[in-house]
């Protein structure tokens, strides 16, 4: 077990260091089978990640990495983990009394806004939401491979999905102006990852040209 753990550290720490320490990153990997014979593996691999990533903020390429985690981290995963609660307390057709934090905690009462007649939307609604919830799943992994395609891929599936349920929640009667949160983290996250792209573009302009 130690021995693929091992080698996942080695991989992380060189995909750490990027194209321009790429040098580094193979004495790493030549100086491996001597640590592994020395029964010291393990230690090698974790000293390489620790200074690898302590090198991440001192090159552009670790800086852009790190920017993809946090992205990655810090917004696309928790805004889906927010429309899977969300969904699970009935968002967007109960009303919580207790307004967002209704929906993300469960807290206060919850009371249904479909009748008779719009009560077949309810699960429709439902499978919207988890499918705008799944799509960042990819995407925040795109996002850090740097797949541009299909980080745009992905985004036009969540636009055209919130669209899609934005349409049906009008035809059910039921208040559209509830679905702002998620449009305006949909519209967030476009930003960000645009930016982000175009950071990385400009980037790779540039080491191009100075090459």
């Amino acid at each position: 077990m130690s021995a693929p753990f091992v080698r996942l550290l080695l991989a992380l720490a060189v995909r750490s260091l990027g194209t321009r320490h790429a040098a580094w990153g193979a004495a790493m990997l030549a100086e491996q089978p001597a640590a592994a014979a020395d029964g010291r593996s393990l230690r090698f691999a974790l000293g390489c990640l620790i200074g690898a990533w302590r090198m991440l903020p001192r090159h552009g390429e670790g800086r852009r990495l790190l920017a993809g985690y946090a992205l990655a981290l810090g917004l696309l995963l928790p805004v889906a983990a927010m429309l899977v609660v969300a969904t699970l307390f009935g968002f967007p057709f109960v009303a919580a009394s207790d307004g967002l934090g209704g929906f993300l905690t469960g807290s206060g009462t919850h009371v249904s806004l479909l009748n008779a007649g719009t009560r077949s939307t309810g699960p429709v609604l439902a499978v919207l939401l988890l499918a705008l919830a799944g799509c960042h799943l990819p995407l925040a992994w795109w996002v850090l491979d740097r797949n541009w395609a299909r980080v745009a891929t992905a985004m036009r599936f969540g636009a055209a999905t919130i669209t899609t349920l934005a349409l049906l929640t009008a035809c059910a009667m039921l208040d559209v102006t509830t679905l702002l949160l998620p449009v305006a983290a949909v519209v967030a996250e476009l930003a960000a990852v645009s930016i982000f792209a175009w950071w990385h573009h400009a980037a790779r302009e540039d080491f191009g040209t100075a090459s």
